[in-house]
């Protein structure tokens, strides 16, 4: 299940560590985050060692919308509303830097991933009154901001059945940007493999020893005296995860014009917007991109809480009916899925965590292309010995019990009820021969419960459904093939062992007697 970005990956040119290495800083995890923060650490002249899980780019980064704003997804208005307006000003100032920063790279290093300027449209579809209030709350925000928002009626590309034209009902930000973010992140590496950093894909972090400055692999282990968890979350315990919600959000891809299923009656059918474009109240964002020589739609969408996913739904296909219905795709060649932390207080945690020489960066919500650029920045000052405006704003440290309590407060009732409920519930099944080729069941047998996935070849893997990470029950994710925790968001593949997440263990593994 790939992503429109990652539709040419190609083989890893880089070997997992093995050995010992000695370097100023240790960065784990290969998104945009991580291989930014390398960059610019090693353009300062210090050694780094850059270490993935699986391959550069293709986790996260990978599985975004390719979209680089100034604002953000959830609005400027709620920034605004929980700090200060000088705060939403200050945001905007580093998420437009942070842009600034891709567009050069790309440039100067002849990275070919699409880079262009583009318009955002933030939209109301229906006629909700306080949806379209909101929207008007968010042009003032945008406005204070400095980000120059207009009113418009239409939105080129996007058909009249997705948005009826009327007034103030869509709004307008120039020179906001659109690029292949796995193909930058995957420019940026070899680029650094080219200055003598040593990458390593295949490479998870299965201990860290903050205090001697260690991280162990599965078969090498680095000595730094700076680390860097540029995973999404930090990797095992730490208090930051207690004041974030996690989620999962899903995204297709088909390709526009020829095999259209609709009579081009209505003049959006057959295109897409070339700009970034959310549907508020359909939770949709929308766009166009180039693979090949073929213009394809993407959506984006259908999010939900990680572990809670809604029985008998197929997201994907949800996204398709809908790309069907307003832009008379006929085919899809693409669907993905995507993990997002969201912060108890609209910004995200980028700084120092408990140990000086430890550095975190999470919470972006669901704009990580921009924030973990942001985040890159951040931490590479702070290596260097130096604080900003931004590291104190942004600091995981910081303590904002009114800002964050309702997040905190729901957050960690999710994890008491899971760890207290899931032991409590019934199982899905209690026959092994009721779990169906292709899925993934919870499974009581002898009064034990088992995550059970049958494959397509009809064989039985049998796995503990308890997290290893704060021993939650995790749950079958039928659209990402996974088992998905609620507390926290761990994530597991069908052999369990982890595919992101705060977790550094596997599911334990059952072998069942005959």
């Amino acid at each position: 299940m790939n992503s429109v970005w990652m539709a040419d990956r190609r083989d890893s040119p880089y070997p997992p560590l093995a050995g010992t290495a000695e370097v100023d800083t240790v960065v784990i995890g290969g998104g945009i985050t991580g291989v930014t923060t390398a960059m610019l650490l090693a353009g300062a002249g210090q050694s780094v060692v850059l270490l993935e899980a699986e391959r550069i780019g293709a986790s996260n980064t990978g599985g975004s919308t390719g979209n680089l704003y100034g604002t953000v997804s959830d609005g400027l208005a709620k920034v605004r509303d929980k700090w200060d307006a000088d705060t939403a000003r200050q945001v905007v100032t580093m998420r437009m830097q942070a842009l600034e920063l891709i567009e050069k790279t790309s440039a100067r290093l002849s990275i070919d991933c699409g880079f262009a300027r583009r318009p955002l449209y933030a939209c109301v579809a229906g006629e909700d009154e306080q949806q379209l209030a909101s929207l008007q709350d968010e042009h003032r925000a945008l406005e204070e901001a400095g980000l120059a928002p207009s009113w418009v009626e239409t939105v080129p590309g996007l058909p009249a059945s997705a948005l009826p034209p009327r007034a103030h009902a869509a709004l307008r930000i120039e020179q906001q940007a659109q690029f292949n973010p796995f193909t930058y992140t995957q420019g940026l590496a070899r680029a650094l493999a080219e200055q003598g950093v040593r990458v390593h894909e295949h490479s998870a972090a299965v201990d860290v020893d903050a205090g001697q400055g260690r991280v162990k692999t599965a078969a090498g282990e680095v000595h730094a005296r700076h680390i860097v968890f540029a995973t999404h979350t930090p990797k095992g315990f730490n208090l930051v995860q207690a004041e974030m919600e996690t989620y999962r959000e899903y995204g297709i891809a088909g390709a526009l014009g020829a095999g259209s299923t609709h009579a081009q009656s209505d003049p959006g059918q057959g295109r897409a917007p070339e700009a970034i474009c959310w549907i508020r109240d359909r939770s949709r964002s929308i766009r166009s991109c180039r693979h090949g020589d073929r213009d394809h739609l993407v959506v984006v969408g259908e999010k939900h809480k990680t572990g809670h996913n809604a029985a008998n739904t197929d997201y994907h296909e949800r996204l398709r009916e809908y790309a069907r219905e307003h832009f008379g795709v006929a085919g899809f060649d693409y669907a993905w899925s995507a993990q997002q932390y969201k912060s108890a207080d609209a910004l995200p945690y980028i700084g120092h965590s408990a140990h000086r020489n430890v550095y975190i960066a999470t919470g972006f919500g669901a704009d990580g292309l921009t924030w973990g650029t942001v985040a890159a920045n951040v931490i590479a000052e702070l290596v260097q010995g130096r604080e900003s405006p931004a590291s104190e704003l942004l600091t995981p440290k910081r303590f904002t019990p009114i800002k964050s309590a309702k997040v905190w407060a729901a957050e960690n009732a999710t994890v008491m009820k899971h760890l207290v409920g899931d032991r409590l519930s019934s199982a899905e099944q209690d026959r092994l021969s009721d779990v169906q080729r292709g899925q993934g069941r919870i499974v009581d047998l002898d009064g034990r419960k088992h995550a059970v996935y049958r494959s397509p070849a009809d064989e039985l893997t049998v796995l503990s459904p308890v997290c290893p990470h704060l021993k939650c029950h995790v749950a079958w994710n039928a659209a990402a093939t996974s088992w998905d925790c609620p507390c926290h968001g761990s994530r597991f593949d069908v052999q369990g062992q982890v595919i992101e997440g705060p977790s550094l263990h596997p599911l334990e593994r059952y072998e069942l007697e005959d």
